[in-house]
Formats: structure tokens, sequence, C-alpha cells
């Protein structure tokens, strides 16, 4: 499994764009190792503009907001929500470095 290094400030924020899988009832879900330096949650945009064509999905997209100085792993993982257990069909992990 592939670790994506990243690194911000703190008080900066990390946008983080996965492949939705939503009409297929897959969301991303995620995890912190270390909550004391980095806050995560998803980010709800929306486009006027943007076009879709019946049938795909849009992307997920979450902020990584850095809280303090310090190391942490955020996991995410696609799944659906009545597929607790078992294997994710899609995983991306990030190495988050909190800089001051």
């Amino acid at each position: 499994m592939e670790i994506i290094p990243k690194e911000l400030k703190a008080g900066g924020d990390l946008p983080i764009i996965l492949p939705g899988l939503g009409t297929a009832g897959f969301q991303w879900f995620f995890k912190v190792e270390n909550e004391n330096c980095v806050e995560v949650k998803p980010y709800d945009y929306t486009v006027d503009s943007m076009r879709r064509d019946a049938g795909t999905s849009n992307d997920e997209v979450f902020m990584i907001t850095g809280i303090s100085p310090g190391h942490t792993t955020v996991t995410f993982e696609q799944r659906r929500v009545w597929e607790t257990n078992g294997q994710a069909i899609n995983t991306k992990v990030f190495d988050v470095t909190v800089l001051e």
C-alpha cells in the first residue's frame, strides 16, 4: 500500500480529493491516528455550473486542518455504509506532518 507524505502548517488546510462511487453506494470513511495535530472534515462543495451525466458520481473532498505541530497518519477507506466489516474497495493513506 502506498503511503502519501504531506506537510502543512498549523492553521493551514490541505484538501484531499478522492474519487466518488456514490451511485454504487460507496462512501469514503477516515480515521486519524493522532487527533491532537490535525482535524479532518468532509468538505461540502457545490458547483452550479458543473454538469454531470446521469449515473456518474461526484468526487468526495475532505479538508485536513493543521491544529498543532506533530505527525499523524490519516487513512481513508471506501466502502458501503452497510458493509462495515470486510475489505474496503479502495484505501488511501496519508502521512501528515504539521509544521509550526
